[in-house]
């Protein structure tokens, strides 16, 4: 198995669903970069990769999508299906083995938040997802800057792969840090062109939420969010 640092979610569970749905990084910064970047959603056949507590479970399913949303955490996935009852098909997997549940090109799109820096190697887990999509399919995905991390750790070596650990208010958190050089091979050689590439600024409900952290979300980018197409 694919080395990935998901499981460091295990201790912060119940406080990472307590905050997520309104926390201004999230609520305010990461979902509207995102969600600017998604097709249509009315009759849309989606794969929700890291599903966590469901926020965009629900959004994509309030949009008319039909939905499968699977997450590693046990809790998250339990989480989920309440939040959306029959509403959607939730699963618990893990994103570094092959997705047995899903047919070779079901779904439309393949939205993935906040969820691949956990993973050492990305190319098994994108070809999976080049297998599930259809001809022509989108993944959109956001994850950390790769200059942010590299900035904020102070790290000797910005091309380097290596495993970072932070400290969030509801506790430890280790995830990886790669150059966009990697982040963008990994996708060609999976078979994914790179459609938009958008380095998000945060928005004016961020302002009101924490005016400080949004002067320095204006002027560094922390996150990085990419719709990719599967190659025809």
């Amino acid at each position: 198995m694919t080395e990935h640092t998901g499981a460091s979610y295990n201790s912060i569970t119940k406080k990472y669903a307590q905050t997520v749905d309104t926390k201004p990084w999230n609520a305010y910064y990461e979902r509207p970069a995102l969600v600017s970047l998604l097709p249509p959603l009315a009759n849309t056949i989606v794969l929700d990769v890291g599903c966590g507590s469901g926020w965009y479970t629900e959004f994509l399913v309030n949009n008319g999508a039909l939905v499968t949303a699977f997450d590693l955490n046990a809790e998250f996935v339990a989480l989920t299906r309440a939040r959306l009852g029959e509403r959607a098909k939730v699963l618990q997997g893990d994103m570094t083995e092959p997705l047995d549940f899903a047919h070779d090109d079901e779904f439309d799109l393949v939205v993935c938040p906040l969820v691949l820096h956990y993973l050492q190697d990305w190319q098994p887990t994108l070809r999976e997802f080049q297998r599930v999509l259809k001809q022509n399919g989108l993944l959109v995905f956001s994850t950390h800057h790769p200059f942010m991390d590299w900035k904020l750790f102070n790290r000797p070596d910005y091309f380097a792969l290596e495993k970072l650990e932070d400290e969030w208010e509801i506790g430890k958190v280790e995830f990886y840090r790669r150059p966009l050089t990697t982040m963008s091979a990994d996708l060609e050689t999976t078979g994914f062109y790179i459609e938009r590439l958008l380095e998000p600024q945060p928005t004016e409900a961020f302002r009101r939420a924490n005016a400080v952290k949004y002067e320095q979300l204006m002027t560094n980018p922390w996150f990085l969010v990419i719709r990719a197409r599967k190659k025809g």
